[in-house]
This record gives structure tokens, C-alpha cells and sequence, in this order.
């Protein structure tokens, strides 16, 4: 098969059946299959593809996928050498398709070949050009196109001065006709699926460029392009703002100004969440000065006015402030959550107000009033847990939409970064763009094909691709080399990540430590462990308590309830619990996931208060299953099983066996009362968002069930 033309079709019925008839005339059409990707339109596009061009492989969408992914699947289900990426709006001239394969042919250098573009009336399209600048973004973009409708910077970038009749190499081409080699995409990558509409074309080709292969534009091809600039027709419509929003993609990927930015971005986010607690800290105070002025009944002591507390007030933002930093709430990561940031906050706020409230007595401060310090604690924590949740939301919603991704390389083995290429690719809550992987060992040819490059090219691809976190596997390098490309990373500004085989040993309280000149993991002695376990299981009797009398109401309830439907309130289950012992754990409504809240499900409690369970927990195990206790290591039965746990709070009730050990395990090494009351704050956060605690455990395998790593 020598060509793979595909079309992307949205509500085109009117213009597709043309382009296919044009498609039907080609001379190379018995060696081309042609593949329409149907996203989901509704003018019976898909019905007029089956019934009159049945030579046509159609492949519909149940969502309208976008440009970039509807063409990445019509690549994917493909067998051609070559890519026509095709819009249905164009009608091929005869010998159209066979000009640009030839051209591909006889030049090996040629990632992507377009055609000559001309309107229905037969003038030409100026569809080849320069890459953007500061200077076309102003004109082409803004109202000031109109005023300066002659300018050069605009009629370079639309290659105005270029005959549109010879052969030339050129920057980017319109995506409404582009021949792509199959190599090239191996080795450059599908579409950016981050481009719903527009600069996918002007990313792809960029791309080519990175990695040495040429665009070119040959008119002896070409091809009519029913082309109207919808997005510059009006301000405000629906193409102008996907328009919009591909630019700022575009730019905040590839702009060399945006990457140095990013790279001190540690500066920026620190002077915005430092104004943002300020802002916190004195809102706090004003609302904890005007509460108590509105208790003045209640309490009738004086208070002073508002402008006697000016001291106060800086004093206070200056010891909040301080105990931030010393806290390490500057040290800001994208990946906190909100209930560890709480946490945090609250410590730092709690530890600020004894130390405001010790100044005031030992400065026999009589002017403010304790109650204005003592309202300033839960205000201070509200506000600014509230602020920081805020921008932490938006950039939560700037990652979604794919802006403001962090741009990850991945140095090691071809196989090992494949698979961990995939596993990071597919999780979309961690922000990350992986550009690519550096090869440290001999692969095969295409695998070489698709490296960013070498070890000794590493300093120059961090420049080239805009990296900001290199990501070593663990047997990526020798050791000794290790702390080369640390300091590397700390010379380019560059987070360095080194996943180890020796994860398992970096648990609880572990730290780097000098020994005589020598670097070690030091583990030093936990002297409130004890204490802790037994403040953990103090709290699993006070919550068990509270649930039993709470939920005795509820339970009666749906008792009556289901005997009167006729139903079983209750299905059991032989788990696994402390020593390793099994248990009958029920479950409520037959373990339905759309099934009653835990707050009925009054036997559960009691297990937390006989001991067999705990409030927070590994998740319980099954019991009949003997393959899957060899994979689970025996520590985790030191600890009793929990009504939640890590298992509960995820992003996804679906999880692998593999990952579901690895959580239980981490849960087990790093246990800690504190962490103890961040998940069960959590887990009450779900309930209230309506997550459902029921798990679709996938199980490995029965030959990988030896690899599990617990």
C-alpha cells in the first residue's frame, strides 16, 4: 500500500462527496486505501459514506474527537508507506496524489510534502509559510491588521514574495493537504492531540524540523481548497476561540521567552502565593476584629480601635510569613493536594498564633484582645487554605485544557522508557508532556529512529525540546555518572528524577546522611510510635462509637426496607486481616456500587471496634484467592485492614492488582497518625463528591503474578 489518505470529517456531507469522486480519479487509487474518520456528525455524513462509496473504510466517532485525534486514529488503523492527511473540503486535480509520491520518493530527506493550494476560482492560496513572530501574532491576530494591511512582516510570513511555481523547502504548510512519511512519523510522533483545531499543522511541522526532516511545497501537485479564514471573520465565534486557544497551546509549548519563565517559575510562584497569603492574613484579622466588636455583648471588656492594632497586624505578617518559610509551605509542587496543603497551613497558623499570643503576654501588650488573636487561627486557615485551593483549581483547569504542561524527557533503555512513556502519557492528572527518550544502549534501527539522541547530546535536547524534568531509569547509567547529570540538571535549571530499584528501602523517617565523609540512608528511631499506634487505635474506638450510635437509626431503616423489598440487606465475604487471619466483612445491598452509604452498614463498625478492622487501612484482601497472597508481602498484615485507606481516595476505582499492592505497601512502610487523619479527611470529601468506594480489581496475569512488586 502506497497511500493512506485520511479524511476527518465534521457535519461535511456537502463538501466529502466531491473530495471522494476527486479521490475515485487518482491513477495510484489501486494502490491507496482512503479512511474517513467520522466525528460524530450529525448531517448523515456516515450514512453517505456507506451507501454511495462503500470502497471508502469508514471509522465513526461517538464524540467529536478533534483534527489532531481523528487524524492520530485514522493513522493508527493504516497500512500505507505514506499519509494524505486530507481535508474534506478539497478536490485533488488529476495526477495530484502520484506528484507528491513521487516527489517523496526521490527525496529521502522529505518528512511532509504539500501541494499547491488554489480557491474554486482558481487563484492561489498562499498556503506555504514562515514560522510566526511577535510581529505577524500583532497583525494577523489583532485589529491592527486593518491598519496596516501592507505590512512586510505579514507578507513574509505569508511568503508573498515567492513565485508559488518552483520546488522549495519551506517552514510549515496548511494541514488541508499534507503527504507524510510513515518513517518520519515513527520517528516524530503523531499529532499533538493537545490541538483540537488549528497550529496542529504548524506543531507537526516544527516537530519534522527537531528531528532533520524537511517540508517542502511542490506545485506540480495541485489541489482545489474550498478555504474560508472562519476565524477572522468576527471576534467572537467558535472557531475564533479554538483558534485562540491552539495559539496560547502553541506558544506556551514552543516559546523560548514562556521556557524561561518556566524555568524560574519557583520565583513567580512563591511572590504569587506569598501575596496570596498576605491578602489571607489580614483578611483573617479584619474579620476576627469585627466578629469580636460584634460580641461586645458577650463579652464586655474593651476593645481598642482598628488603628491601634497597625503594629499587630504587621508583626502578624511578618511571624505567618516566617513560620511559612521555615515550614516549608514555599516549596511549591503541583502534585500537593488539597488536604496535605490543610495540613500544612494549619501547623504553620497554630504554631504563628502561640508564638502572637506568648508576644502579647510577655509584652505585657494589654491593647489587643485575645479573642481577636484566638478568631484569628481558624480565619487565617480558612481564607488561605480557600485561596490557594483557588489557584491550585485554575491550574488545575489550565493542565486540562493542556496548557502549562511540564515537559519530561526519559533517559534509559528504549523498552523500559517506552513502557514508562505509555504509563505517564496515560495519566492525565500528573500534567506531564513527554517529548521523548534519550537511548543509552544499542537498539534496533526504528527504535533509534524514534531517540531524541545520546548522553552526549542530552545538554543540547534539553534546549531543542524545552525540557524541564529529565526522568532516569534505573539502569539508564552507571552510577558514577549519576551525579554528573544532577549537577547537569542543576546547571540548566532542570528537575532530574532517578527511579530506583531500591524504592523499597525509602520509607518512613528515611533520610541522606553523612557517615564519615560517606553519603547513607539513615533511619533513625521513631520515638512516638508507640504513642502513635495507640492514638490510632484510640481513634478507631471513638469513630467506631460515634458511627454505631449514629448509624443505629439509618440501619434499622434500611433493615425494614429491604425485608419489605424482599431483598438481602447484607452479602459477606472472607477478607484477610490482622496476622493474617480471616474475617466476614458484609457488604450492604449485595455490594452494588450504586448501593446505600457506609452509615448503614452498622456491623462494619463494629469490626473497627472489636479490632478485627481499623477506621483507616491496607486495603482487605480476599481470602480464597492463594495466588493472590503470594504476591502480597506479609508486613501488610501487621497492620489491620481499614474501612479506607489510599485504595478509597484515588482518582479511579479502577486499579490493577500491581498498583493496588504498591499503594497498600506504601501505606504500611509510611504509616503516621497525621497521615491517618489526612485520609480519612479525604475519604470524607469523596463521600460528599459521591465517589464510590467499590474497586474493579484487574488482575496480572498468572505468569506476572511473580513480578508484583508489594
Amino acid at each position: 500500500m502506497d497511500v493512506s489518505v485520511i479524511i476527518v470529517s465534521y457535519n461535511s456531507r456537502s463538501v466529502l462527496e466531491p473530495c471522494l469522486e476527486s479521490l475515485k480519479r487518482q491513477s495510484v487509487l489501486a494502490n491507496m486505501e482512503v479512511i474517513v474518520v467520522d466525528n460524530a456528525s450529525s448531517d448523515g455524513t456516515p450514512d453517505m459514506v456507506r451507501d454511495r462509496n462503500p470502497w471508502v473504510r469508514l471509522i465513526p466517532c461517538d464524540d467529536n474527537l478533534g483534527l489532531s485525534r481523528g487524524v492520530n486514529r485514522g493513522i493508527r488503523e493504516s497500512h500505507g508507506k505514506n499519509f494524505l492527511i486530507l481535508n474534506p473540503d478539497t478536490v485533488l486535480r488529476e495526477e495530484a496524489i502520484e506528484q507528491l509520491v513521487s516527489f517523496m520518493e526521490r527525496t529521502p530527506d522529505a518528512g511532509i510534502v504539500g501541494p499547491k493550494l488554489v480557491f474554486n476560482d482558481g487563484n492561489l492560496q498562499y498556503s506555504c509559510r514562515r514560522f510566526y513572530n511577535w510581529k505577524v501574532l500583532l497583525l494577523r491576530r489583532t485589529f491592527l491588521g486593518k491598519v496596516f494591511r501592507k505590512s512586510r512582516a505579514v507578507a513574509e510570513h505569508l511568503m508573498l514574495d515567492f513565485d508559488h511555481e518552483s520546488v522549495r523547502q519551506v517552514d510549515w504548510m496548511l494541514g488541508a493537504c499534507l503527504l507524510v512519511r510513515r518513517e518520519a512519523v515513527r520517528s516524530v510522533g503523531l499529532m499533538d492531540e493537545r490541538f483540537f483545531l488549528y497550529f496542529e499543522d504548524v506543531d507537526w511541522c516544527y516537530r519534522m524540523q527537531q528531528k532533520g526532516w524537511k517540508v517542502y511545497y511542490n506545485p506540480g501537485a495541485v489541489v482545489v481548497h474550498d478555504y474560508a479564514r472562519e476565524s477572522a471573520q468576527t471576534v467572537i465565534n467558535r472557531s475564533f476561540v479554538a483558534h485562540l486557544a491552539s495559539l496560547i497551546r502553541y506558544y506556551e509549548k514552543w516559546s523560548s521567552v514562556l521556557y524561561l519563565f518556566k524555568k524560574y517559575r519557583e520565583v513567580i510562584k512563591t511572590l504569587l502565593f506569598l501575596a496570596v497569603d498576605i491578602a489571607a492574613f489580614n483578611l483573617a484579622f479584619l474579620s476576627a476584629y469585627y466578629l469580636r466588636v460584634m460580641m461586645g455583648d458577650i463579652f464586655p471588656n474593651p476593645i481598642f480601635s482598628i488603628g491601634a492594632y497597625r503594629g499587630f497586624v504587621v508583626f502578624e505578617n511578618l511571624l505567618f510569613v516566617f513560620t511559612y518559610f521555615a515550614s516549608g509551605l514555599y516549596r511549591i509542587r503541583r502534585d500537593t493536594s488539597a488536604v496535605d496543603e490543610l495540613f500544612g497551613i494549619g501547623r504553620a497558623i497554630v504554631l504563628a498564633s502561640v508564638l502572637l499570643m506568648a508576644s502579647t503576654y510577655l509584652g505585657q501588650i494589654r491593647t489587643y484582645s485575645r479573642l481577636v488573636v484566638a478568631f484569628l487561627v481558624p480565619f487565617s486557615i480558612l481564607y488561605d487554605w480557600g485561596f490557594r485551593a483557588l489557584i491550585r483549581a485554575a491550574h488545575r483547569g489550565l493542565t486540562a485544557q493542556k496548557i502549562d504542561l511540564k515537559r519530561v524527557c526519559i533517559v534509559g533503555p528504549a523498552a523500559g522508557a517506552r513502557e514508562l512513556e505509555v504509563a505517564l502519557s496515560n495519566d492525565s492528572a500528573l500534567g506531564l508532556d513527554i517529548v521523548g527518550i534519550v537511548g543509552t544502549e544499542a537498539d534496533g534501527e526504528s527504535e533509534q529512529g524514534r531517540s531524541l539522541g545520546g548522553l552526549d547530546e542530552l545538554d543540547q535536547i534539553i534546549d531543542t525540546y524545552r525540557v524541564q524534568e529529565l526522568i532516569f531509569l534505573p539502569d539508564a547509567l552507571p552510577s558514577e555518572r549519576i551525579a554528573e547529570f544532577v549537577m547537569l540538571g542543576r546547571r540548566r535549571v532542570v528537575d532530574v528524577t532517578l527511579l530506583t530499584d531500591y524504592s523499597g528501602l525509602v520509607i518512613h523517617q528515611a533520610r541522606v546522611a553523612d557517615l564519615g565523609g560517606r553519603p547513607v540512608i539513615a533511619y533513625r528511631r521513631d520515638t512516638r510510635y508507640v504513642l502513635d499506634r495507640g492514638a490510632k487505635r484510640l481513634l478507631d474506638g471513638v469513630l467506631a462509637v460515634v458511627f454505631l450510635v449514629v448509624s443505629v437509626v439509618f440501619f434499622v431503616v434500611y433493615l425494614i426496607y429491604t425485608v419489605v423489598r424482599g431483598r438481602s440487606p447484607f452479602s459477606r465475604e472472607e477478607r484477610l486481616g490482622l496476622g493474617g487471619k480471616s474475617f466476614t466483612l458484609p457488604f450492604a445491598a449485595a455490594r452494588s456500587p450504586n448501593g446505600p452509604s457506609d452509615i448503614v452498614n452498622l456491623p462494619l463498625f463494629w469490626l473497627v471496634l472489636v479490632g478485627k478492622m481499623s477506621m483507616v487501612g491496607p486495603y482487605p484482601l480476599p481470602a480464597h484467592d492463594a495466588e493472590l497472597l503470594d504476591t502480597a508481602a506479609g508486613f501488610r498484615f501487621g497492620v489491620r485492614p481499614g474501612i479506607t485507606g489510599y485504595w478509597r481516595v484515588g482518582k479511579t476505582t479502577d486499579i490493577s492488582l500491581e498498583s493496588l499492592l504498591a499503594q497498600d505497601a506504601n501505606y504500611t512502610r509510611n504509616w503516621s497518625f497525621v497521615e491517618d487523619l489526612k485520609i480519612l479527611v479525604m475519604t470524607a470529601g469523596n463521600i460528599v463528591m459521591g465517589r464510590k468506594r467499590f474497586l474493579n480489581i484487574r488482575h496480572e496475569p498468572a505468569d506476572n503474578r511473580g513480578k508484583l512488586s508489594s
